[in-house]
C-alpha cells in the first residue's frame, strides 16, 4: 500500500476511492485540477487520513511538479507517518524552488526534532527567523529545541517572544512554563500554565505540568487537584500517576499513594523514584518487610543506572563530547543524592 501511495497510485483495493466518496472521486479525477487534488489532500490530512492524503498530493504533483502547497502537504503527511527522512527531502525540494519559504524551514526543523536532531532544528528555525523575525511558531519551535538541549534560559526567552507575538499561542505558553519549572521559578511557571488554560481549559498537558509545578513548590493539595483534572481529560500514564502518588504521600495519604505508584511500576518496573516513594509509604504504614523490599528494588535499579551513566560519561569524554559527559556525571550525583 505505501509503495503505491508513494508512487502516486491509489492506496489499494480496500479504499479504491482514496478516502473520499465515489462521486467526489469521479468528479476530482474528471476535472483533473492540481489545486483541487491538493485541497483534497489537505482535507484528508486534517482528518488524520495521511496515507489517503498522499495519493491526492501525488495527483497534484503529477499535474504541477513545482506546486509548493502540494509538496509541503506531501511532506506533512509523510512526517505524520513517521517517514521523517522523506519529509526532509521534500522540504529541501521546496527550498530549491523558494529558499525563503518559512513554512518549509519550519517543517524541516520539526522533522529534525522528531529525529532528536535538535541542533539542526535550531538552525532551521534561525533560517526562518532571518526571513520573518516575527514568526511566533519559529520562536516556539526553537525554544522547545533549546529546552531539549538543557538550555532553559534560552528556551524561556524564545517562548516568551512567541507569546508576545501571538498572545493566544497555547503551545508557547506551556513550553514557557516548562522552562520556568526547570529554572525552579514555580510561581511564574504556574502563571504561564494558567495563561494556556484560560485560552483552552481542557488542555491536558497544561494541567499535568501545572500539577508538577505545584508539587515541586510544595503545594501538594493543588497538585493532586490539577493531576486529577488531567486524568479526566486524557489517557492516564505513568507521569500523571507518579506525581500524583508523590503528592499524596506528602499529604500523608500513604495507601492512596501506593495505589498510584503501583500502577506506575506496573507500566515501568524500572522507575526507581516510584519504588523509593513506595518504600517510604510502606514504612510509614508499618509495613517494614514491604518497605525493605521496595528499597532493595530501587537500589538494584540505581546501581545499574549508575554503572550505565558512568560508562557512558567516560565514553563520551574520550570522544571529546564534554557537555554530554558532564550530563551523565550529573545524573550519577542526582541518583546518589536522592
Amino acid at each position: 500500500m505505501e509503495r503505491a501511495v508513494a508512487a502516486g497510485g491509489p492506496p489499494g483495493t480496500g479504499d479504491q476511492y482514496c478516502g473520499t466518496s465515489p462521486g467526489r472521486y469521479q468528479y476530482l479525477m474528471r476535472e483533473g485540477k492540481a489545486g483541487a487534488f491538493c485541497a483534497e489532500g489537505v482535507r484528508l490530512s486534517r482528518k488524520g487520513l495521511h496515507h489517503e492524503a498522499l495519493f491526492w498530493f501525488g495527483q497534484a504533483l503529477r499535474k504541477d511538479r513545482t506546486s509548493i502547497q502540494a509538496l509541503l502537504g506531501k511532506g506533512f503527511a509523510l512526517g505524520k507517518l513517521g517517514r521523517y527522512d522523506e519529509e526532509i527531502r521534500i522540504c529541501d525540494r521546496v527550498l530549491e524552488l523558494d529558499p525563503r519559504s518559512v513554512d518549509a524551514w519550519l517543517q524541516k526543523g520539526f522533522a529534525f526534532g522528531k529525529q532528536g536532531r535538535f541542533e539542526d532544528r535550531i538552525a532551521c528555525c534561525d533560517q526562518a527567523l532571518e526571513i520573518d523575525p516575527n514568526c511566533a511558531e519559529a520562536w516556539n519551535l526553537k525554544g522547545h529545541a533549546l529546552g531539549k538541549l538543557g538550555k532553559w534560559d534560552a528556551e524561556l526567552e524564545c517562548c516568551t517572544n512567541a507569546t508576545i507575538l501571538r498572545p493566544r499561542y497555547i503551545g508557547a505558553w506551556v513550553n514557557r512554563g516548562y522552562a520556568l519549572v526547570q529554572l525552579k521559578r514555580y510561581p511564574e511557571a504556574i502563571s504561564s500554565f494558567n495563561h494556556a488554560l484560560r485560552i483552552y481549559p481542557d488542555y491536558c498537558t497544561a494541567w499535568i505540568n501545572m500539577g508538577i509545578a505545584h508539587a515541586l513548590s510544595g503545594q501538594h493539595e493543588r497538585a493532586v487537584a490539577c493531576l486529577e483534572r488531567a486524568e479526566s481529560l486524557c489517557t492516564v500514564g505513568s507521569r500523571i500517576l507518579y506525581w500524583k502518588g508523590l503528592s499524596l504521600s506528602k499529604r500523608g495519604m500513604y495507601r492512596e499513594a501506593i495505589e498510584c505508584l503501583s500502577r506506575v511500576i506496573a507500566e515501568d518496573p524500572n522507575h526507581a523514584d516510584a519504588w523509593v516513594i513506595m518504600s517510604n509509604c510502606h514504612f510509614m504504614l508499618g509495613n517494614l518487610d514491604e518497605s525493605g523490599r521496595c528499597f532493595m528494588v530501587a537500589y538494584g535499579i540505581d546501581k545499574n543506572d549508575i554503572r550505565e551513566l558512568v560508562s557512558r560519561g567516560i565514553t563520551t569524554m574520550r570522544q571529546g563530547n564534554r557537555r554530554e559527559a558532564l550530563e551523565c556525571l550529573s545524573g550519577v550525583f542526582g541518583i546518589l543524592l536522592r
